[in-house]
């Protein structure tokens, strides 16, 4: 990576990637306004998500890589029920299990043997529809009784129920003998409008309650997704360590790129300054970041309008493990190059 003559990883070359993406939101946002009556009055949600993502990525040729991820969550969606006129105990929604697997490619669009200092790279690639989109668990409806199986919340579902289409950009450029600019982006595609999933608006009704509002948000929607990060790293002397430090942004967009956007979903977006550090030896690499919020905006609904809300995290949490192996000159670089886009979507 810093100071390699080559930083592109060899063909027969194998790299696994192990990695983490923990977070607890409780603060809420309609547009970019925080609704702090949430926490004055304590009927604010607490979500949280846990991932473990394993990406087995091999290098075909020097400038043509293919990966393949499979995610495995563990999250948790919880409200007071009720909610008024006091907030009654927090009914948890628990969800884990497989996520959706990807397989995906990536091409360096410059020679590889002229730009050893700085290259751009463009991915595709497929999500399947391996998580479970209709996961159940058991807790009371919205007055707090009749505690059954139900469709926990949305955004703690293992699965969204669609293919999808993974689009993928990534640059890096060395400034000096050590310094690193890099970059991506991300956008994952989901064609399917609807899932068969009943949205939360349905699962919490008491019984014998006839369902109200708007019939396209009676069931989640299988939205599109984006992640964009550009920033710098630098090598701490020769001691193996770097740190970086870069811009964060994530979210779901209000209208999908292909095809229609009906159902429930929680557009917004959220950006971040992330500071974090890796530390190389041999075929390893470790590395940990913590991206900050500084900005949340929680869009309207694409076809209600409805501003509604939508909880962020303060910090996410973000660490993995790369290890490279079955290099044909029997080489491996002392590193992973710092933008092999191999993080997948939020």
């Amino acid at each position: 990576m810093f100071g390699s003559s080559n930083p592109y990883s060899q063909p027969g070359e194998t790299q696994v990637n192990l990695s983490t993406r923990n977070l607890r939101s409780t603060d809420h946002y309609s547009r970019d306004v925080e609704q702090v009556q949430r926490q004055t009055l304590g009927t604010y949600v607490v979500n949280i998500q846990h991932a473990v993502d394993a990406t087995v990525t091999r290098t075909v040729t020097e400038r043509l890589s293919m990966s393949v991820g499979v995610p495995f969550v563990a999250s948790s969606w919880g409200i007071p029920s009720p909610t008024t006129p006091r907030p009654g105990p927090r009914a948890d929604e628990n969800a884990h299990g497989l996520g959706d697997i990807s397989v995906s490619g990536r091409y360096w669009l410059l020679p590889t043997s002229h730009f050893t200092t700085g290259n751009i790279s463009a991915g595709v690639g497929v999500k399947m529809p391996t998580g479970n989109a209709a996961s159940m668990d058991t807790y009371p409806d919205r007055n707090g009784n009749s505690s059954q199986p139900r469709y926990v919340d949305q955004s703690v579902q293992p699965g969204d129920g669609g293919w999808g289409l993974m689009f993928e950009l990534a640059a890096f450029s060395r400034l000096g003998s050590a310094a690193q600019l890099f970059g991506s982006a991300n956008y994952l595609a989901n064609p399917r409008d609807k899932n068969t999933t009943t949205s939360g608006s349905i699962n919490r009704l008491p019984p014998n309650t006839e369902p109200t509002g708007n019939s396209d948000r009676f069931h989640n929607s299988v939205p599109d997704q984006f992640m964009a990060r550009v920033g710098v790293a630098v090598p701490i002397r020769q001691s193996g360590f770097a740190a970086s430090i870069a811009w964060r942004t994530e979210g779901m967009p209000r209208y999908d790129l292909i095809g229609a956007s009906h159902g429930f979903r929680r557009p917004g977006i959220e950006m971040f300054i992330e500071p974090g550090f890796s530390y190389a030896k041999g075929s390893q690499v470790y590395s940990f970041q913590v991206p900050i919020a500084y900005y949340r905006n929680r869009f309207p609904d694409p076809y209600t309008g409805a501003s509604g809300d939508a909880t962020f995290p303060n910090y996410i949490f973000l660490a993995s493990y790369g290890y490279r192996f079955g290099s044909k000159s029997g080489k491996s670089d002392t590193a992973i190059c710092p933008i092999d886009p191999k993080e997948h979507q939020p």
